[in-house]
């Protein structure tokens, strides 16, 4: 990564010099919205860098509620599946990133600054990078609105012993889209 890359920063309209490398957990989200096509496109060819010059992620969310763009559609009033009962979290793909599978810089969100002191949630958990993000770092998850509703703990056999993963976000509830997933790894 050059040193103090800018990008175009949207809800600012111009561009904005990134700050200081921050420290990131080893699993990120990108969130968009659910298109099979789309999908499919970010499964070959991985997150490439949009017109603005970055890839936007969300580290350590609790909730669905604080994720972008979810916050935004929420408030719009011609958003079609305003729900309360989780459905509306369908209308997204989740792509998890493995920061340890792509060696990129992440930053602080210049442009959620002022959303996440209006959503109460501190900036740390919005991240973004000048780089791409290669495809066999990604792998796609979807909504499940049992998982979400009923937060069963996740229980996993392996080698004779059973391991109980709870679930500590909503983000934990998510299964992995394993048709697109396998079209990942063939082209890995």
């Amino acid at each position: 990564m050059k040193t103090n890359p800018s990008v175009y920063v949207p809800l600012f309209k111009r561009s904005v010099t990134l700050e200081n490398p921050v420290r990131n957990d080893r699993f990120l989200w990108h969130v968009t919205y659910n298109q099979k096509n789309r999908n499919l496109l970010i499964a070959r060819q991985g997150l490439a860098l949009p017109l603005w010059g970055a890839v936007y992620a969300h580290q350590a969310l609790p909730s669905f509620d604080f994720m972008y763009p979810y916050f935004v559609d929420r408030e719009d009033w011609f958003y079609p599946n305003h729900r309360n009962d989780g459905a509306q979290f369908d209308d997204y793909a989740f792509w998890r990133i493995d920061t340890r599978l792509c060696a990129v810089t992440w930053c602080l969100d210049p442009g959620m600054e002022s959303d996440s002191e209006y959503l109460n949630v501190p900036h740390h958990h919005y991240l973004c990078t000048p780089n791409a993000i290669p495809p066999h770092a990604l792998r796609l998850y979807r909504f499940n609105i049992d998982n979400y509703r009923f937060r069963n703990p996740k229980i996993v056999f392996s080698d004779g012993c059973a391991l109980i993963r709870p679930i500590r976000s909503d983000f934990d509830t998510l299964e992995p889209a394993e048709d697109i997933n396998v079209l990942i790894r063939k082209v890995a």
